[in-house]
């Protein structure tokens, strides 16, 4: 019980480590995705990959969407996996998910400079699936390991 009550802490400090980052004004987030292009472009460049800083800049952005979501996707398949039936973990998950990232869109009309966008909920529900499915086939590659 006690692994039941770290893993829910962990799930509502992920989420509310998301809510936050919607919170932040768009001068501040900008920064910080900034940030990680200004490190990451020059070695897309040298890699020879073409693409535009306002394009990289742009899915480094998504990829933050996803990212958020694909942990949160991992977490909830981990704190539901053993308490829900494997037919209705999906739905659960994903249900889950997606009430988060319109949660957090919705926090981002409220923000100054930041928008709240029916693309980026469609993203982090994919993060979230992605998540799911990866954790389950660990989870199922774990169990299969250990009955040999």
């Amino acid at each position: 019980m006690k692994k039941k009550h770290i893993l829910i802490t962990i799930t509502i400090l992920w989420t509310l480590f998301i809510f936050t980052q919607s919170l932040l004004p768009g001068d501040i987030s900008s920064d910080q995705s900034g940030f990680i292009v200004d490190v990451l472009y020059p070695l897309v460049n040298k890699m020879g990959l073409m693409i535009q800083v306002n394009d990289f800049s742009f899915l480094i952005r998504k990829l933050a969407h996803f990212t958020e979501y694909f942990i949160l996707g991992l977490l909830l398949c981990i704190l539901y996996i053993e308490t829900i039936k494997p037919n209705k973990l999906w739905l659960i998950v994903i249900i889950h998910g997606a009430i988060t990232a319109s949660i957090d869109e919705t926090i981002q009309l409220f923000t100054p400079n930041r928008s709240g966008e029916v693309r980026d909920v469609l993203i982090d529900i994919s993060g979230v699936i992605i998540g799911m499915i990866l954790t389950q086939l660990w989870i199922k590659r774990i169990r299969n390991h250990r009955s040999k």
